[in-house]
């Protein structure tokens, strides 16, 4: 028996479905997007919320603050943890440039956004803290990826979703882009994740291992290449925020 066909299984995976693109479900939706039977989803959604990590939204399910909770508790967003140590570090990006500015780390082959700060004078960026994105589509991903035994190695995916028609879509373009951003030290992203949005990232590395545990980002209008003018103000910024990332304690 596989985990999903546990009772557990089956309860995390109805979490799962309220903390995607749709965040209030009724049953018969949840029911269809976990595959079990509506009564199941019935009497799991009864324990959640008895349990308080899902909250009753009139006829529909939404998660609770006690989910927000429990989330706030793993490393990266905990006190003195990387979210910590990076918010001065964004906050004299976001300072100095009154640009979009973003803290990713790497989930398996995605990024997932920790951090987001902007202002009214920033470009909109459709991301939020949570959202997870393809690595090879997002300047933040691939500022990782490129320094990593992953993309250091040549894996690369099997298949490409093209978000827009500039989005990298084959194996041999990422290659060649993850080799320009190992020896450039920055990533860029020219409207590949979201049309009229560009953007330039750098890596964060645990000095201990050598690994890239972290990237940041700083969004602008897309405008040729206008947002290459951030490239050293970011390198320092990466460089700082590293200083600091070798000396947490896991």
């Amino acid at each position: 028996m596989s985990s999903s066909d546990t009772s557990a299984g089956k309860a995390l995976a109805l979490l799962g479905a309220l903390g995607g693109p749709r965040p209030v479900m009724g049953v018969s939706e949840l029911a269809k997007a976990v595959s079990v039977p509506k009564s199941t989803a019935h009497r799991l959604l009864v324990v959640l919320t008895e349990s308080g990590y899902v909250r009753r939204a009139g006829d529909k399910y939404a998660l609770s603050t006690r989910a927000f909770e429990l989330g706030n508790q793993v490393a990266v967003a905990r006190a003195n943890g990387l979210r910590d140590r990076a918010m001065p570090v964004l906050s004299e990006l976001y300072a100095q440039t009154r640009e979009a500015v973003h803290l990713g780390v790497p989930e398996g082959s995605s990024v997932l956004y920790v951090e987001k700060l902007f202002g009214p004078e920033s470009v909109r960026v459709d991301t939020a803290v949570g959202m997870r994105r393809p690595q090879y589509a997002t300047a933040l991903g691939k500022a990782m990826l490129a320094f990593s035994e992953l993309g250091s190695g040549g894996s690369v995916p099997a298949r490409f979703y093209r978000f827009t028609a500039f989005t990298i879509g084959t194996p041999d373009l990422l290659g060649r882009v993850l080799e320009r951003v190992r020896q450039e030290g920055y990533s860029t992203d020219f409207e590949e994740a979201f049309l009229g949005v560009s953007c330039i990232a750098v890596p964060v590395f645990d000095r201990r291992s050598g690994k890239p545990v972290a990237a940041l980002s700083l969004s602008t209008a897309a405008a040729g290449r206008a947002v290459l003018r951030y490239r050293s103000v970011m390198l320092k910024a990466a460089e700082q925020l590293s200083g600091h990332v070798s000396t947490m304690v896991a």
